[in-house]
């Protein structure tokens, strides 16, 4: 497969689930409503909001991470390319464990089943990241080996992250709302990959820049 078409099958994908967060928030019918019960109607809508905005991040992390792991690849082999469809079926499947979470937030199964969805999501990943790792980038050492190290690390513990505030579900569900949210900003901010990516592209335009030259 042309690596144009599997980015952009990916892509399409990432794009169809955020925006399938957004169609699940729904207002009450409040045609004939007064102002208290319209209040009340947007008030019932924040869990929602809050849950989609929660989602929105996650997968926005993971499509920043997915864009830049396949940054350094010229090319995918089937292996990588099922790991990835896997990926992407725990990626459709968000909008659903959301839309269950806002309706029925009360009950610390249903809290707890949200993150054990985000937490096989990230793992699924995680076994993408190791195989395209140990496939691809340690034989083309496209990055430092330390970086990988750290990187691995920062991949692996957003999984593990989500797969204990899972647990804390169940003994106490608002405070894994909380964390839920907050690991979903935390893993927001730039990471050591995106920093090594950084510097590969400045690389990539210095070799450009002198093939020019030579030529």
């Amino acid at each position: 497969m042309s690596f144009s078409r599997f980015e952009a099958f990916s892509d399409g994908v990432f794009a169809i689930a955020i925006t399938l967060l957004a169609l699940e928030i729904r207002i009450e019918d409040i045609t004939n409503a007064t102002s208290e019960q319209v209040w009340n109607a947007l008030l019932n809508l924040f869990p929602h909001i809050i849950t989609y905005g929660t989602s929105f991040i996650v997968i926005g992390v993971i499509w920043l991470n997915h864009h830049a792991l396949f940054h350094f690849l010229k090319r995918v082999d089937r292996v990588s390319l099922t790991i990835n469809l896997f990926l992407l079926m725990c990626i459709a499947f968000i909008p659903c464990s959301t839309a269950i979470l806002g309706t029925y937030r009360q009950y610390p199964l249903i809290v707890a089943f949200y993150g054990f969805s985000l937490a096989i999501t990230g793992f699924v990943y995680n076994i993408l990241w190791f195989y395209v790792l140990n496939r691809y980038i340690k034989s083309e050492n496209s990055i430092q080996r330390h970086i990988i190290r750290l990187a691995s690390i920062w991949s692996i513990g957003y999984p593990i992250a989500y797969l204990l505030t899972a647990f804390l579900a169940l003994i106490n569900s608002s405070l894994s709302l909380v964390l839920y949210g907050l690991i979903s900003l935390f893993y927001l901010l730039p990471g050591v990959i995106d920093r090594q990516l950084t510097n590969f592209e400045s690389q990539r335009v210095k070799e450009s820049s002198q093939k020019i030259y030579e030529t």
